[in-house]
């Protein structure tokens, strides 16, 4: 007989296993009216790069929704409800004009905030200027465009992370596509333990050796969302690498070939991304990779990065099939757990501890929404960057005569960088920097 979790309790028992889990659709169901769908609608998505709009309109599927991008001659780019408030000709095949976007069937004109403009085909109507068609603010920044399909009363702020206003910091703007649903891609950053195995001992080494440590693990929210806190011994050093969520779908990650070999402090990221649903199992990961002369020790490709790339093994389907079964990579490990993870098949341990916490508290959030009892998103300041918490440390510190005994002092390294990456939040970078070499130095100087 099986249990809620597909156990069969015996050998052979695959006849007995249930199949009739359905999907968690408080977390997983993005599409319009439902609360996952409004919680995510109320904060600002990236819907395409700058550079994927021409002079022809693209369609774009985001959130449930099917739409249409495009950029008037003048220069102005639109966000409108894909299939025309006429007929229902998809808009994807209308004529941009240097107000807005024509529909190819009957000549309506919709402009970027979808007042209907003309109506070529009933000449003298009174729908021109008085109707419009659905449609979302953009903002454009940094080679990419961003749209708010919450409430048109209440458009939040745009989000200055501290990381992407650092001096002589390259962002590189990219789009990859994952088959499946974005909670499960989001849920792999909180998961730290698959860089042991999935990036180092099962597939090879795909970054460098001190991944394949298992590291001491902690998880904490953060005025953004929460981070994993993860120290790994490395040699005669310690490695303090934090890696966080900001509420509801965006990820920072540290350096991708940091070896935990030579000591640094506060050295900041390589990733800024957005988990950004297409549908219920699409999800458009969209953000920056960030080249300085701080992360990646000179090993990351810009002319690698952009649309349906990135400078790292496994993170899109362009290999081949067999490949990617003999070296697989995030894409494989991520999109392969179905279309969407089916959470009452799953069989969570320990160190799954962070995906539990990230569910918990998109689950409050949602359901606060939902119930009226708070808004989203998280009160931003009104000027200035954001200070967020992804980062890598490394410290000389020798290692304990005993193995528990080490254990505990990486416990305690990750507890003392921790508190005072939240307490120094506000401050600048190099003072940030500053209190977290205090925060470290006596475990450096102790015997």
């Amino acid at each position: 007989m099986s249990d809620t979790a597909g156990r069969t309790g015996r050998p052979f028992g695959g006849y007995l296993r249930r199949h009739d889990h359905e999907a968690d659709a408080e977390l997983t169901s993005v599409g319009p009216g439902t609360p996952c769908g409004d919680y995510l609608r109320r904060f600002w998505q990236p819907v395409a790069l700058s550079d994927q709009l021409g002079e022809l309109p693209l369609a774009v599927r985001m959130l449930g929704e099917d739409l249409v991008l495009f950029r008037t001659k003048g220069g102005d780019a639109g966000l409108l409800e894909r299939h025309c408030s006429h007929r229902g000709t998809s808009l994807e095949y209308g004529i941009v004009t240097e107000w807005g976007l024509r529909c190819c069937y009957h000549g309506w004109l919709y402009g970027t905030d979808g007042a209907l403009l003309e109506t070529p085909n009933h000449p003298g109507s009174r729908l021109a200027g008085q109707f419009y068609h659905p449609a979302y603010p953009l903002r454009e920044t940094k080679g990419i465009l961003f749209a708010y399909m919450g409430p048109p009363d209440s458009v939040p702020a745009f989000p200055e992370f501290d990381t992407c206003v650092e001096p002589g910091n390259d962002l590189v703007p990219f789009s990859l596509h994952y088959p499946c649903n974005w909670l499960q891609v989001l849920e792999n950053t909180q998961d730290p333990v698959h860089s042991v195995f999935l990036h180092t001992r099962i597939s090879g080494v795909q970054f460098a050796p001190s991944w394949g440590e298992l590291p001491e693990l902690d998880y904490v929210e953060t005025p953004l969302g929460m981070m994993n806190v993860n120290m790994r011994r490395w040699k005669s050093s310690v490695w303090l690498r934090t890696t966080e969520v900001i509420f509801p779908n965006i990820n920072q990650a540290g350096a991708l070939y940091e070896t935990g070999e030579q000591e640094k402090t506060l050295a900041r990221i390589s990733l800024t991304r957005w988990m950004r649903p297409c549908d219920d199992t699409g999800t458009a990961i969209i953000g920056w990779r960030h080249f300085n002369d701080r992360v990646d020790a000179g090993l990351g490709d810009r002319d690698q990065v952009g649309l349906g790339k990135i400078d790292f093994v496994g993170q899109t389907q362009a290999r081949s099939y067999e490949e990617m079964q003999r070296v697989p990579g995030d894409f494989e490990a991520i999109a392969s757990q179905r279309p969407i993870a089916i959470h009452a098949l799953e069989n969570l341990c320990a160190s799954d501890k962070g995906v539990a916490m990230l569910r918990r508290l998109l689950r409050r959030q949602i359901r606060a929404l939902r119930d009226g009892k708070t808004a989203a998103p998280p009160p931003y300041p009104d000027s200035g960057a954001i200070s967020t918490f992804t980062q890598d440390t490394v410290r000389e510190i020798p290692a304990r005569d005993e193995a528990e005994r080490d254990r505990e002092l990486l416990r305690a390294v990750g507890a003392a960088g921790m508190r005072s990456l939240l307490d120094s939040a506000g401050r600048p970078p190099d003072e940030r920097a500053r209190l977290l070499d205090e925060a470290l130095q006596h475990f450096s100087n102790a015997t």
